[in-house]
């Protein structure tokens, strides 16, 4: 059975919502974890169904490093086409784990606005 995106990012939501109930730290980090997992998945299902969408190869982001210059992020209410602007500039720069999350929030912003969820 496959699932939709609207589905996957239903389930991480709810488990943010657990998380914030939860008073263990472990608790909440396991729970923000699987909550990611399908934030993921969510864009993933999303992504085998619109081929604008590019996909990255996550390996060459491994790496520690340095950001010389920070680009500031768009809020959730700004528009589609600022976060896909946002997602371009991120590309721009050199590939590090800290880049990865960036551009994995980046990337969730913008299923969830094709998709009405934001």
């Amino acid at each position: 059975m496959k699932f939709t995106a609207e589905q996957h990012f239903r389930m991480a939501d709810t488990l943010l919502e657990k998380a914030l109930g939860q008073t263990d730290i472990g608790r909440v980090a396991q729970l923000e974890a699987l909550a990611r997992i399908f934030r993921r998945l969510a864009v993933k299902a999303y992504m085998a169904t619109d081929a604008d969408m590019k996909r990255r190869d996550w390996s060459k982001y491994n790496v520690e490093g340095m950001l010389a210059g920070l680009i500031d992020s768009p809020t959730p209410w700004d528009s589609l086409l600022e976060w896909q602007r946002y997602a371009a500039d991120l590309d721009g720069m050199p590939p590090s784990k800290t880049m990865r999350l960036l551009l994995e929030q980046a990337e969730e912003i913008i299923v969830r606005k094709k998709l009405g969820l934001l």
